[in-house]
């Protein structure tokens, strides 16, 4: 019948999916039969797919679909072992992600880091001086991080009061450039004092009390 043809499909929220894998999803093509299509259905269709946070599927009678979805955006990328994904800010794998939404994300890898990797990079977000170098980070033994910046330093972080092992670098790095002074890494994993490794052999461990 073509009064019950989809003639008139709005869709609204696609960001990094073409609205075709969309339609693919929940079985509908402009032109195709509306006849007893279930929109409820449809909606937890579009749901269950790992990139769709929240949809709504609405039939306009008679011949109009109007689609609306949330999709989950992506915030690093994890690395297990040698295959990587795209990961949302709750760890969630997303799929078919375009290359283009990928610029920019931040790295993390080990077992359980998409778990807990939005709390680590929200964190650095109000420490600018280190997130503005800060490339990737490792979690080790699912229990600390280990962060890599842009210019080579490593940042090897304890499993507790690590937020205020890092701010305590921000403050030396905006007081002395202390990320500018040829330093490998640094450890901060004791709570009374850190360790530098700079690159010369000769000087290769200082302490800083």
């Amino acid at each position: 019948m073509a009064g019950y043809a989809a003639a008139d499909i709005q869709i609204d929220g696609l960001t990094n999916h073409e609205p075709e894998t969309l339609l693919a999803a929940i079985g509908v093509t402009p032109g195709g039969s509306l006849i007893g299509y279930d929109a409820a259905l449809a909606r937890r269709t579009l749901e269950n797919l790992d990139w769709v946070q929240e949809a709504k599927v609405q039939r306009v009678y008679p011949n109009q679909l109007e689609v609306s979805v949330i999709e989950r955006r992506p915030f690093a990328i994890w690395q297990k072992g040698q295959s990587y994904y795209v990961i949302d800010a709750t760890g969630a794998a997303l799929s078919g992600m375009p290359s283009a939404s990928l610029v920019g994300l931040p790295l993390v890898t080990g077992d359980g880091a998409q778990k807990v990797a939005a709390e680590l990079i929200n964190q650095l977000e109000v420490i600018p001086g280190i997130r503005s170098r800060f490339r990737a980070a490792a979690r080790v033994g699912m229990r600390r991080w280990t962060l890599y910046l842009d210019n080579g330093v490593t940042l090897l972080l304890p499993e507790r009061g690590w937020q205020k092992a890092l701010a305590i670098v921000e403050d030396l790095n905006e007081r002395q450039q202390l990320l500018a002074k040829g330093i490998v890494s640094i450890d901060l994993r004791l709570p009374d004092r850190f360790a530098v490794a700079v690159a010369k052999p000769a000087e290769a461990q200082a302490a800083v009390e």
